[in-house]
């Protein structure tokens, strides 16, 4: 009996952590919804990282690594957005929600919010 209690408890974790990680993953092609701006977030070198695909913004750069030290928290991605406009990094916190990405980006005391669709 304890060792099909055990089988059972086993196979309900792997199957709440794979529900999470799919729920989870931020790989891809996002849209930022500025200048036809679009992202492309993958492994690099082990590390999650975005980097800019392309955009119609004359002053982008592309290939330009613009997130970074993404670590994954519960169901939500911490880390740092490069500010182009700025050119500062700031710290950013992004929630996966199927065909959308919630950005929450902390500016000093106040915090700026966007959404970055699933592009291609």
């Amino acid at each position: 009996m304890k060792i099909q209690n055990r089988k059972l408890i086993l196979l309900l974790i792997s199957f709440c952590s794979f529900s999470i990680s799919a729920q989870s993953n931020i790989e891809g092609v996002w849209s930022t919804g500025e200048y036809n701006t679009k992202i492309e977030i993958s492994e690099i070198n082990g590390q999650i990282k975005g980097k800019i695909k392309s955009s119609e913004n004359e002053k982008a750069e592309i290939d330009k690594v613009i997130l970074k030290n993404l670590k994954i928290n519960e169901d939500k991605w911490i880390g740092e957005i490069y500010s182009v406009k700025r050119k500062r990094w700031y710290n950013v916190v992004i929630i996966p929600h199927q065909e959308v990405l919630e950005l929450k980006i902390r500016t000093g005391f106040s915090s700026k919010y966007l959404q970055w669709k699933k592009g291609k």
